[in-house]
């Protein structure tokens, strides 16, 4: 194909995932399936009282043919088979078509939360407005953004001591980082793996003792996509 003949990323975004997004029930329905990301599935039956709820009045009708139109560009898909709605209470016989949020749609939806985060909420404070609680914050997000960025030039992971060595952190302050922090994400960022027992970990274990390069710290795809959008702010 020609170089001029190429259609331009934008137009393959707008007019592919984020085509059906420009009608507001669309989104609306979309919203719905994010929010209830943690269910299997949901239901027409789901999602007619999830809006309801919310106070939108969007017919049966208009809700399929949006679910259509989303599962066309790859942000909800169908299961097989039917099924029962899993948000509200349901106590008839009758099952419904099951669908379900893609890993498309679910990317997407992150991704567009962090581009239309309010920047005026994410202001540092002057000197002046600083407290021992937020800068026990901000030195948290620096961390945590730091060994987000780190693993992710590193390829996806570093060994817990390389990981040390770079943010020039003892023992001790790491180990608070490594635990999961839901006031940054729902989902885990990174995790920490064991690489197999040898002879050596095996007697070191035996003593209570770690080798701290069998440790690695490594990405998930929540903390991936969380580094993108850090990179893509710069």
């Amino acid at each position: 194909m020609d170089k001029d003949e190429r259609k331009p990323e934008l137009d393959i975004l707008f007019d592919g995932l984020l085509r059906p997004l420009h009608s507001k029930n669309a989104r609306r329905i979309f919203d719905v399936f994010y929010d209830n990301r943690h269910h299997e599935h949901l239901t027409t039956h789901d999602l007619e009282n999830s809006l309801e709820e919310r106070g939108f009045s969007i017919s049966k009708k208009e809700i399929n043919a949006w679910l259509v139109s989303l599962q066309e560009t790859g942000l909800i898909q169908k299961l097989e088979g039917r099924g029962k709605p899993v948000v509200f209470e349901y106590s008839d016989r009758y099952t419904f078509d099951l669908w379900q949020l893609s890993e498309a749609g679910l990317n997407l939806r992150q991704r567009l939360r962090y581009l239309v985060e309010v920047k005026e909420a994410s202001t540092l404070p002057k000197l002046g407005e600083l407290s021992p609680e937020k800068i026990s914050d901000i030195e948290d997000l620096y961390f945590t953004s730091k060994i987000l960025l780190l693993l992710y030039d590193g390829g996806g992971s570093l060994s817990y001591t390389e990981l040390r060595k770079r943010l020039a952190l003892d023992r001790e302050r790491l180990a608070v980082y490594s635990w999961p922090d839901i006031s940054h994400s729902d989902k885990p960022l990174f995790e920490i793996r064991v690489k197999p027992p040898t002879l050596k970990t095996r007697v070191f274990k035996l003593f209570g003792w770690v080798i701290e390069d069998d440790l690695t710290f490594t990405l998930t795809e929540t903390g991936r996509v969380m580094a993108e959008a850090i990179l893509g702010n710069s």
